[in-house]
């Protein structure tokens, strides 16, 4: 696909604000200060023409805005119909194989870049530490190669409780959740590291280095806590979505490792 042909919009303003937003007007905002905690969010997506376009916005840095952006870390595989790609390679318009073995067509990806600490010796935020899975923890290929994730990262977990809880066999949990210190690991970027999440039709399993890891789905607008011109602007970073309803059900519950570690 020939990306030179897209159209790249940047704004620069407090999307969060009490103003209404939308795609293709410049936001009605109040300007960004110096002393607002922003973050700059990257946009790409297929329109219903089946046009590739993107833009960027700085945006108040709300972990609930966050965590739709920061699943994938640099370097991680996924299988498309043209060979193995790193997500940072993957552009909407690709088929990704999902983790049944179908493939689905990528319509939305989001990018923000992690920044180290500011003065060394400083703790990093949650919002900030990566997950490193080493090759080969759950078994062979799996992940294939060490697999880096990003700090809202969810993997698929198997286990007998879950049923009890969910009443489901399986559940999406937080990758963060099962570092260990021995071949789960949470390191603290360096250097600004970019980070990614693929956004599909409905939610969806990515086969991402063999495992299987969560696509985009910003839960429940009571989770977000937003509402009204603040839930409007966080849809405007969507618009692969004509509504938040749009989005629809989780193909897979969600659940805390420590509820599922208190069944015994």
């Amino acid at each position: 696909m020939d990306h030179s042909t897209t159209t790249a919009i940047v704004r620069s303003a407090d999307i969060f604000s009490q103003s209404t937003t939308h795609q293709q007007q410049v936001p009605q905002a109040r300007p960004v200060t110096s002393s607002t905690p922003v973050r700059k969010y990257e946009v790409c997506y297929l329109t219903p023409q089946a046009e590739e376009r993107e833009f960027s916005v700085q945006a108040r840095a709300l972990p609930s805005v966050e965590s739709a952006f920061a699943a994938l870390g640099p370097n991680a595989i996924v299988q498309t119909r043209r060979g193995r790609l790193a997500v940072e390679d993957v552009w909407p318009g690709e088929d990704i194989r999902l983790s049944d073995g179908s493939y689905e067509r990528l319509l939305w990806r989001g990018k923000i870049t992690l920044s180290p600490p500011k003065e060394a010796g400083e703790p990093a935020p949650n919002m900030s530490k990566l997950t490193r899975i080493i090759s080969d923890t759950y078994g062979v290929n799996r992940p294939e190669g060490d697999l880096v994730l990003g700090p809202s990262a969810r993997v698929l977990h198997r286990a007998p409780g879950i049923r009890r809880l969910k009443g489901s066999d399986r559940a999406f949990i937080p990758a963060a959740e099962f570092v260990d210190g021995n071949t789960i690991l949470q390191i603290t970027p360096t250097h600004p590291t970019p980070v990614y999440q693929f956004g599909f039709a409905t939610h969806c399993c990515m086969n991402v280095n063999g495992l299987d890891v969560e696509s985009l789905h910003p839960g429940t607008a009571f989770d977000l806590g937003l509402r009204g011109a603040g839930l409007t602007a966080f849809l405007s970073l969507f618009p692969h979505k004509t509504s938040f309803e749009d989005f629809g059900l989780l193909a897979y519950p969600r659940l805390r490792l420590q509820d599922l570690e208190l069944l015994g």
